[in-house]
């Protein structure tokens, strides 16, 4: 019994971590993340404000735990349309682009971040905009390494892969954050953008 102790602490203990951060997210997707107070995730996750302070220290902690936990959201579900796309590389950008796109326009804590008035601009939209930074390498890097196993061979000579995944990476970014069309539209821009660099000339 006492081998199982620290293993129900460790369960006991992700499992309060989730239910703050899941509790972050309803509370801020409702009302804005700069209104959300310490005691009133606490109040939602049903835990004292001590325990929300233990586990995160911070207001901004907080916000990072859900920032990652949303970004490993979307590269789960970018990755299983990357499989159901493997043959076809322009396919698989244009769905991931357009699965990413809308995934994020019914998202209504997207919603309240994006949409935040420039006059009083919500904490959180930082997060995708000017700290962004690792969000983009984590998304860049799961690109490059699916690129590299399944179509390197299928790539014009000379390309830096790289810098490519990156930059396809960063202007889906931009286009989260500022929209110049529709979720088809610009998946299908970005797939003919592989398309240009991915194959020679026929």
């Amino acid at each position: 019994m006492k081998s199982e102790t620290p293993s129900l602490r460790a369960a006991a203990r992700t499992l309060a971590r989730q239910r703050i951060v899941d509790a972050a997210i309803e509370l801020a997707g409702t009302t804005g993340w700069n209104a959300v107070r310490m005691v009133d995730i606490a109040t939602q996750a049903g835990v004292s404000r001590r325990t929300v302070f233990n586990e995160f220290g911070s207001k901004a902690a907080v916000l990072e735990a859900m920032s990652w936990q949303n970004t490993s959201r979307y590269l789960a579900g970018a990755a299983a349309v990357f499989e159901e796309n493997l043959d076809d590389p322009v396919a698989a950008v244009t769905a991931i682009a357009e699965f990413v796109l809308r995934t994020i326009a019914e998202d209504p804590l997207a919603a309240v971040v994006l949409h935040a008035a420039p006059e009083a601009p919500d904490e959180m939209l930082s997060m995708v905009t000017t700290g962004s930074g690792p969000f983009v390498a984590a998304a860049a890097q799961l690109a490059l390494q699916r690129m590299e196993e399944h179509w390197s061979g299928r790539f014009r000579p000379g390309i830096d892969l790289e810098f490519f995944a990156d930059s396809l990476v960063r202007l889906l970014f931009s286009h989260l954050v500022q929209s110049t069309g529709t979720p088809e539209r610009t998946a299908r821009s970005l797939g003919q953008l592989m398309r240009l660099v991915l194959l020679d000339p026929p």
